[in-house]
């Protein structure tokens, strides 16, 4: 929070200064002292540089940190909060108030600890991030070392360095731009990191800084400075002129060799006294610290071999690094689209063999395709239906349409009755029953033949219907031309009334009383046959004959129930309908509309995810893609799809959130993060996008 002061008393009410405190005191730099102040306001520490203003504005602390404030804010910059010109009882003076850092400086801490491998590369990489910076924005530092560089930590405990103390900074013009060097050199700046243009006084350029930076991080890795002077016990100036020396003749220690890469091969890139040999620009020392073009040489050599997804795999890594490798960027989309034309020649191949039914070479197909990419839905599905088929299947017996039990038909074989020649003797016709109860080959018991044909009872007919068939169309034939016989014989005087010599000419039909007309006819072997009376006229005995045998008849269909014939099929089984085909069909074809619908679903949600990244990769477009990305989860959840394409994505997007929130940028990372929630809203994600807000 920022507060205008317009007198010393106000400033030291919320910053209450005590000089004579030497535990506040931090440090004494090119301007003045730093002192360590506890904020009233805000209950925190902050330190607060204080110069005196000799009457020069432009080499006032006032001028510095304006000139710092003129740089954007970057992690390994460190920003002044406010400057504010007052005065106290003694003279007029500038108090520069900026955050405190528990760490201190480089040097305080190489005075410590010492680094180790890890920390050695945050810190390096974190100065060269900050050059960069500053000399994107045309600031030449001028005054490089430890004890203006200061340290602070991450969440994670990581270092953090803060490039500080812009006293003898100066801003290039834009003449002096378009020049490779400028005359900024005014011999000043401390003597073991000076550079051999500055001691000389001749004409300088950004690589400046870069001499100071190679000479810092000799230091950080052996704990001694690269020049050093030899003479002991000699004067001030009997020790600069010896490190000078050794600096303009470019005297490198032996203990360079001993540096392990890349951090020798840095240093020799760095401290070369020819500043058009010496490197000129930040990027190439970032390159060499993060083996860029060991990476790159491996990739285009196995681009070159057509290992395409392993150069893939290595190209990302460069990426990873460096977002705006060009090299990079064109190696993985000629890599990208080889492999996307050789996974789309698989596919037609798998599916042209799957769809000919050939599912073991399109398995293998497939297979193919998913070693290249495992997330390939369509290789996914097809090696699911080529496993399907080649699974052994079990033997199953088909049922029946219908289970009704249907009694089986048999044909017996009954012998024609023997023609009768007239006036031979008439055997009354005897029934051959069965038992119902015993199997057709075993049925050879009959009734005695002492029993005359009768009909049958309703209960006996219906036993008897199971059990056997009665030959109906043979007796009832048989019986009416015995009948017309017997007639015919009775009317002509061929048939004698004696009973000595002929029997009686009658016919002769059993009848079986029904169970109700028992009692009519108590015994059921009775002999119920039709007398001839002597007087009785021939069309009366006629029209007895024809009522007897119509009742008969008339009892004959009442109470046999019609038995079929073999080629006369039941009509009264009534057999339960079966499933029909075309349910079966119908049922099949609900399914595949199913999957097909879900595939259509799958095809837009992959669409959309790669409409955000292609937002992402060709213009950075964030909102486009949350929008995109956001609108493919909704659908995801509501069609329950595979997102193996979304979680890559946002495996990349937190990776490169995580990068950016290590070093303090936390809008950006928050801006990462909130990509990544739009595929996938994660507790880690919101926890991580509430940790930027709050930082």
């Amino acid at each position: 929070m920022n507060q205008t002061f317009t007198t010393f008393l106000d400033f030291k009410k919320r910053y209450p200064i005590r000089p004579n405190d030497e535990t506040a005191l931090l440090g004494i730099g090119t301007y003045g002292r730093v002192i360590k102040v506890e904020d009233q306001l805000e209950t925190e520490w902050v330190a607060i540089k204080i110069s005196e203003f000799k009457g020069s504005d432009a080499k006032s602390l006032k001028a510095e940190v304006e000139l710092a404030q003129r740089v954007p804010r970057q992690t390994n910059i460190a920003r002044y909060d406010a400057c504010h010109r007052l005065e106290t009882d003694t003279s007029i003076s500038d108090f520069a108030i900026m955050k405190y850092y528990p760490d201190g400086n480089l040097a305080d801490l190489l005075r410590r600890v010492a680094l180790t491998p890890p920390q050695i590369y945050d810190i390096t990489r974190g100065i060269l991030v900050g050059l960069q910076h500053l000399h994107q924005h045309r600031i030449v530092h001028r005054d490089f070392k430890p004890a203006n560089i200061l340290i602070s930590r991450d969440n994670a405990g990581r270092f953090i360095p803060k490039i500080a103390d812009f006293g003898l900074s100066k801003l290039v013009s834009d003449d002096e731009l378009d020049s490779s060097d400028f005359d900024l050199s005014d011999g000043r700046g401390t003597p073991s990191y000076k550079a051999p243009e500055q001691i000389e006084g001749s004409r300088v350029s950004f690589n400046l800084d870069l001499w100071a930076f190679g000479v810092i991080l000799y230091e950080m890795i052996t704990g001694e400075k690269p020049f050093r002077a030899d003479l002991r016990n000699s004067s001030e100036q009997s020790v600069r002129r010896e490190i000078e020396k050794k600096i303009i003749s470019v005297d490198l220690p032996a203990r360079l060799n001993q540096i392990a890469e890349p951090y020798g091969l840095m240093i020799r890139r760095c401290l070369v006294r020819d500043i058009h040999e010496r490197v000129r620009k930040e990027d190439e020392l970032l390159d060499l610290l993060d083996q860029i073009p060991q990476l790159m040489a491996q990739a285009n050599s196995l681009l070159e071999h057509g290992e395409y997804q392993q150069a893939i795999d290595v190209f990302e890594q460069v990426l990873a690094k460096r977002e705006q490798h060009i090299e990079a960027r064109n190696g993985l989309a000629q890599c990208t689209e080889i492999m996307q034309q050789r996974l789309t020649d698989l596919l037609a191949k798998a599916d042209s063999l799957r769809i000919q039914q050939q599912f073991d070479q399109a398995k293998s197909q497939y297979e193919q395709v998913l070693r290249l990419n495992p997330a390939e839905e369509t290789a996914i599905q097809g090696l699911a239906l080529c496993i399907e088929q080649l699974r052994p299947r079990p033997f199953v017996v088909e049922s029946e349409l219908t289970d009704v039990y249907e009694e089986e038909r048999t044909d017996v074989y009954i012998a024609p009755p023997t023609p009768i020649p007239t006036g031979a003797k008439i055997t009354p016709v005897l029934a051959s029953f069965v038992e119902s109860d015993l199997p057709p080959d075993a049925q050879t018991d009959v009734l005695p033949k002492s029993q005359p044909v009768s009909i049958p009872t309703e209960q006996q007919a219906i036993n008897s219907s199971i059990s056997r068939t009665f030959p109906w169309k043979i007796v009832a034939p048989v019986a009416l031309v015995l009948s017309g016989l017997v007639l015919y014989a009775k009317l002509n005087g061929t048939v004698a009334t004696n009973d000595n010599h002929r029997q009686d000419s009658t016919l002769a039909i059993n009848v079986i009383p029904h169970e109700n007309e028992k009692s009519l006819s108590p015994n059921p072997t009775e002999d119920n046959r039709i007398k001839s009376v002597p007087s009785e006229s021939k069309a009366t005995l006629d029209q007895r004959i024809d009522s007897t045998l119509g009742k008969v008849h008339q009892n004959n269909q009442q109470k046999i129930p019609v038995i079929p014939t073999p080629d006369q099929p039941k009509t009264a089984l009534v057999t339960p309908e079966t499933d029909k085909p075309t349910a079966i069909e119908s049922e099949e074809d609900s399914k595949e509309k199913r999957l097909k619908e879900k595939q259509e679903q799958q095809n837009t949600y992959d669409e959309l995810i790669e409409e955000g990244i292609k937002a992402i990769a060709n213009g950075n477009n964030k909102a486009k893609a949350i929008a995109a990305f956001s609108k493919a989860r909704e659908l995801a959840k509501e069609q329950e799809l595979s997102t193996a394409k979304a979680d890559g994505a946002y495996t990349l997007y937190v990776n490169k959130a995580n990068k950016i929130f290590a070093t303090d940028e936390f809008e950006g990372a928050k801006a990462w993060y909130q990509v990544a929630q739009a595929l996938n809203d994660t507790d880690e994600v919101r926890r991580k996008i509430k940790q930027c807000i709050n930082l």
